[in-house]
């Protein structure tokens, strides 16, 4: 089951080789290690998109891709993991991990509202950066640790159920 899942990501390899943006990288991405769909490949990407979503940093896609590049793993399923983290769910992710930095560091949590302007950098998150960085690093980690997990045990089960399905069919 979950190999079908990523396969569709893995469908339009060749139109990513050839889009412009990626041509000086064409023949880094050669090489079958970063389009493989087997279980340590896939578990290990996905886990590294979990992390990388949970960070503030920008660019979360380009982040992940140099991660999976680095780490030699399925450079789509990175990517395609760091949008778990969109405008929808950013603001409960990085509410938990303020909480959770807040929480280790035994700081209480300070209300604050989000202005993109150079005053709220400087007044607003000079008190709160450390907690929520913090949090972010620990939620990330807990994030990616427990996909990692999750993925890799429904994987195996499905090879598990198919193996069964197979011997019983047979």
């Amino acid at each position: 089951m979950p190999r079908r899942v990523f396969k569709r990501l893995i469908r339009r390899r060749h139109e990513w080789r050839e889009s412009r943006f990626l041509k000086p990288f064409r023949t880094l991405l050669e090489d079958p290690v970063y389009w493989s769909l087997n279980r340590r490949s896939v578990t290990r990407a996905f886990a590294i998109g979990l992390f990388i979503c949970c960070s503030p940093l920008p660019l979360h896609p380009v982040i992940a891709a140099l991660l999976a590049l680095a780490l030699r793993v399925n450079i789509p399923v990175a990517i395609a993991t760091v949008f778990v983290n969109n405008p929808l769910t950013m603001v409960p992710i990085y509410f938990v991990a303020y909480w959770l930095g807040s929480f280790l560091l035994g700081v209480p949590m300070q209300p604050f509202t989000f202005q993109f302007s150079a005053d709220w950098f400087i007044n607003d998150l000079l008190p709160v950066w450390k907690p929520f960085f913090l949090g972010c690093f620990v939620l990330g980690l807990l994030a990616a640790l427990t996909g990692y997990i999750v993925l890799g045990a429904l994987w195996h089960l499905s090879l598990v159920i198919k193996y069964h399905q197979r011997k019983g069919a047979g």
